[in-house]
C-alpha cells in the first residue's frame, strides 16, 4: 500500500495484523541495499518515527532502505498502560499485550522486507528512539542478524553477552526528563530507574568487550566518548542542553522537547553503520 514516506507492508504475527512502513530510495527496485530498522518510542507510529528522524531523506541521499515497524498498543498515547510500545523487557512494553515477542516479530519483519526488496544480510542495522532505543539494545543481545545499533534517548536493557559484540552509538540529552541523563526516574517517563548515561555506556561497552577508558572528542558543546576493543566500538554522544528528542530531527509531538539543530544524529548514525557491517561468513 502506498503512503507518503513509502509502502506499508502487512505481516500477520501471533494472531495480530502488524504493519511495517518501508522507504526505498528512488530507482532502487530490485537492488540489494543495506537496511535500517527504525523503532519508534512509546505511543509512536511509523510515520512519527520517519518524521522525527529524517532517515528517509538520508536514505535517498546515501542509498539504503528504511523499515519502520509499528508496535502493538494505542498509537499517539504516551500512557505507559496503553500506548504502543516495544516489549523490550519487564515494564517496558504495552501492558495490553504482555506476551508479545518483539524480538521474533522484528526478525520476521526483516524477512518480510526482504521479500519486498533485496536486503544486504551483512548490513542490517537498528536505530531506535526512547522505548525503541531500549528495544534496539535488546535486539543487540538476542538477534544475530543485527550488525550494529544506534540509540537515541534510551537506556540499555541487560542480559548475557551476545554471541558477538555489537557496535553501538548512543545519543542522550543532558536535560532529558523521561530517561534522565543523570540516572534515576524521570518526571515524564516510565517509573523505572535507569543508570546514568555515562555509567550505562561504560557498562554496555564492557559487555561488548571494549575495555579501558573511552577516547573523548567534542563538537561545539556536545561530546563523544568512544570505547573500542575486540573489533567493536561503543560511543556515547552527550547532547548538551537537549531533552527527550532526536538531535537534528523534529519534535515527535507539538509539546515534545525540541531537538538541537547543531548535531545530526541521523548523519552520524549512518556513518557509524557504514563503518560496521557484519563480517561475511
Amino acid at each position: 500500500m502506498q503512503h507518503g514516506q513509502g509502502h506499508y507492508l502487512k505481516l500477520e504475527w501471533q494472531g495480530e495484523a502488524r504493519r511495517i512502513l518501508v522507504h526505498d530510495p528512488p530507482g532502487a527496485a530490485g537492488e540489494e541495499l543495506p537496511l535500517v530498522v527504525a523503532l519508534h518510542g512509546t505511543g509512536g507510529t511509523a510515520r512519527i518515527m520517519a518524521s522525527l528522524s529524517g532517515l528517509s531523506r538520508l536514505a535517498d541521499e546515501r542509498g539504503f532502505r528504511v523499515a519502520y515497524p509499528e508496535a502493538l498498543g494505542e498509537a499517539g498515547s504516551e500512557d505507559p498502560e496503553r500506548g504502543s510500545a516495544w516489549n523490550a523487557g519487564p515494564g517496558l512494553g504495552c501492558p495490553l499485550h504482555p506476551g508479545t515477542d518483539d524480538v521474533a516479530f522484528l526478525t520476521a519483519a526483516v524477512g518480510r522486507v526482504g521479500r519486498h526488496a533485496p536486503v544486504d544480510p551483512q548490513r542490517c542495522f537498528v536505530a531506535g528512539f526512547s522505548n525503541g532505543a531500549r528495544m534496539a539494545y535488546r535486539l543487540a543481545l538476542e538477534a544475530p542478524w543485527v550488525a550494529a545499533i544506534a540509540t537515541v534517548a534510551g537506556s540499555p536493557v541487560w542480559g548475557p553477552a551476545p554471541v558477538r559484540p555489537v557496535p553501538t552509538l548512543a545519543f542522550h540529552g543532558t536535560e532529558d526528563r523521561h530517561i534522565p541523563y543523570g540516572g534515576g526516574v524521570g518526571p515524564r517517563g516510565r517509573r523505572l530507574p535507569a543508570l546514568a548515561a555515562p555509567e550505562a555506556a561504560a557498562r554496555w561497552a564492557a559487555l561488548m568487550g571494549c575495555g579501558g577508558a573511552p577516547v573523548r572528542d567534542t563538537l561545539d558543546a556536545h561530546r563523544l566518548d568512544l570505547w573500542s576493543g575486540g573489533g567493536c566500538d561503543v560511543g556515547l554522544w552527550t547532547v548538551a542542553g537537549m531533552g527527550h528528542a532526536w538531535p537534528g530531527g523534529r519534535r515527535y509531538a507539538p509539546d515534545a522537547d525540541p531537538p538541537v539543530a547543531d548535531l545530526s544524529a541521523s548523519h552520524l548514525i549512518w556513518a557509524f553503520f557504514e563503518a560496521h557491517p557484519l563480517e561475511a561468513p
